[in-house]
């Protein structure tokens, strides 16, 4: 009995070290910089006179609509049911559809191959269904398995950043963020990084449109504020070129300027992080919608009035960007936890 006693107690303390000892080995490291297309055909070249028309949406793999309590934001709730996440897909598809086409769409959280989603690989029925010429996915989720919770692993994740386009860019980019989580924490959680489209325009420069999906609920916020930086700089020596820049996405903090004017929501204040007006230079700009939260809290279902609301879906645009309106559109989050944002820009040459 004594040596069947201590195989047991050996094995619950051997597993688990073994599990993340390959998870380790198996962890996702991108490079640095990842060529995702590249493409000098004249085609491309677009005209500098024009309006464009982009949206940005973080649709949550189709696994939060408002009747998620997420678990890893102290919520019960793992995944939806298999007709819950295709309704979710449908009903973001539909949106998507009779609000487009858009010049750019750039999305957040779409899964590829994914227990959470039921391994629907999300990026070719979006594209299929939108009917996209154009669609690139910057991996930053890949993890073999997730083991919690233990009732109800997440299991096996692959997921990322997709941009959706008709306009083919002369080159797309995936670009790492160079920060992370410690191990073995970062093990299991997401490789950060922002996407690059560059287009050639009919005045010779370029536009370069980005979407990005910043960290989450890191300490103090000190991953956040130094991948904006980083994204910033990139930005910026783009603009110093004459191009035209501008970054839309999933930041995790609230904009320069903001000051909440929603009507029937309750701003979400704890661990409220805004970005420093004195990141950018002053003639940049942070484009949003204030009147409507762009993202709920997932730790209960959705309660208008008592749920509590952010705005961290946004743009930053270069001085030579004109913004000729933004909306965010409220949807009550019925199918996702965060609301799309569209904007429309014109180029001043």
């Amino acid at each position: 009995m004594g040596s069947i006693f201590v195989f047991i107690i050996s094995a619950f303390i051997l597993i688990p070290i073994l599990f993340i000892l390959y998870s380790t080995v198996r962890e996702y490291r991108p490079a640095k910089e990842i060529l995702l297309t590249q493409c000098e055909d004249e085609k491309t070249i677009l005209p500098t006179s024009a309006s464009y028309r982009v949206v940005i949406w973080n649709v949550g793999y189709a696994g939060l609509n408002k009747e998620m309590d997420f678990f890893y934001d102290g919520g019960s709730m793992v995944r939806p049911t298999y007709s819950v996440v295709m309704n979710n897909m449908q009903s973001i598809q539909q949106f998507l559809h009779e609000n487009g086409p858009y010049d750019f769409c750039m999305l957040q959280e779409v899964d590829v191959n994914s227990k959470r989603s039921y391994f629907i690989n999300q990026k070719e029925q979006l594209q299929s269904e939108l009917q996209y010429r154009y669609a690139y996915l910057g991996v930053n989720y890949d993890v073999l398995y997730v083991p919690l919770p233990l009732y109800d692993p997440m299991g096996h994740v692959e997921a990322g950043l997709l941009s959706l386009s008709n306009c083919q860019p002369a080159e797309c980019k995936r670009i790492s963020y160079p920060f992370s989580m410690k191990w073995p924490l970062r093990t299991f959680l997401l490789k950060r990084c922002f996407m690059p489209m560059r287009y050639h325009l009919s005045n010779g420069r370029d536009l370069i449109v980005i979407n990005t999906h910043n960290s989450a609920f890191d300490e103090g916020g000190k991953l956040r504020i130094a991948e904006l930086e980083y994204l910033k700089e990139y930005m910026v020596s783009e603009y110093d070129k004459g191009n035209y820049v501008i970054a839309g996405g999933d930041f995790n903090q609230s904009p320069v300027g903001f000051v909440p004017e929603f009507q029937h929501d309750v701003f979400d204040d704890k661990g409220f992080i805004a970005v420093s007006d004195s990141l950018f230079p002053e003639d940049w700009r942070f484009v949003f919608d204030n009147t409507c939260p762009s993202n709920r809290r997932t730790d209960t279902i959705y309660e208008m009035g008592k749920t509590r609301v952010a705005l961290l879906d946004f743009f930053i645009v270069s001085p030579n960007v004109k913004v000729e309106s933004v909306k965010c559109h409220d949807l009550h989050f019925e199918h996702t936890d965060h609301n799309p944002v569209e904007m429309v820009i014109r180029l001043v040459d």
